[in-house]
């Protein structure tokens, strides 16, 4: 797992003058870590950074292992998870509470713990197809199920994760397996976004996953650009 410090910047931020900081100490001593989706880097987050806090981007799924101390020195951690995010979100934060790292709030947005399941997560038959079928064609196809319009699509692609399909069918098939032989998480999530128009986690299988925690229904496809500036911009 690759974590990502963003610097807030006070112009406009420009993708291809992005500069991450993997910096020990930290400038700020609140953090909002977000976990993204599967096949993601830093890149579609640039520009939710302030300067009252500290951002940092977790991605890269191939592993679960992260550096932890990169997280080191906060006095508070607020937690956003999306899609894929979630379930390795929901791997790797108890360790961290047992460590006493200042969790606070952590938020599910259109993921669940559950990656690869017919009821709770994705279904089995559609994620191995994903995996076994993937290329540059196949990716285009996921990438407006996920953004739900082409105008959403555009706004991604201008954002669009420096990835190559081999880095993103490796971390596919790592997820896959880790998925398989990892018991499941009893970790408790404080709110879950489930938006009604996701094609990748549907709706009906996000609501029977967060059936007992706290959830509310969003009228968002699989990416939703709106709810992540609302969540990571006006907190």
């Amino acid at each position: 797992m690759i974590l990502k410090k963003i610097i807030h910047a006070l112009h406009p931020v420009n993708p291809d003058n992005l500069v991450p900081l993997n910096n020990p100490v930290p400038s700020n001593k609140k953090l909002v870590l977000f976990f993204a989706g599967w096949g993601m880097d830093e890149q579609l987050f640039s520009g939710y950074a302030r300067s009252e806090q500290n951002l940092m981007i977790a991605y890269d799924y191939s592993s679960l292992t992260l550096d932890e101390t990169l997280l080191k020195g906060y006095d508070e951690i607020q937690v956003f998870a999306w899609s894929m995010g979630v379930w390795a979100a929901s791997q790797v934060l108890p360790k961290l509470q047992t460590q006493h790292y200042p969790i606070g709030t952590c938020t599910a947005i259109n993921g669940t713990p559950y990656p690869i399941d017919d009821n709770r997560g994705i279904p089995v038959q559609i994620f191995k197809a994903t995996l076994n079928t993937l290329n540059e064609k196949t990716l285009d196809k996921f990438r407006l199920r996920m953004c739900g319009s082409r105008e959403t699509l555009n706004h991604f692609l201008a954002r669009a994760p420096r990835r190559d399909i081999a880095s993103l069918r490796k971390e596919l098939a790592a997820i896959e397996e880790q998925a398989t032989v990892q018991s499941g998480t009893t970790f408790q999530w404080d709110q879950a976004y489930i938006g009604k128009d996701d094609r990748i986690f549907s709706s009906e299988n996000q609501q029977r996953a967060w059936a007992h925690s706290p959830h509310t229904f969003v009228d968002t496809p699989h990416y939703p650009k709106q709810l992540f500036k609302q969540l990571l911009q006006e907190i």
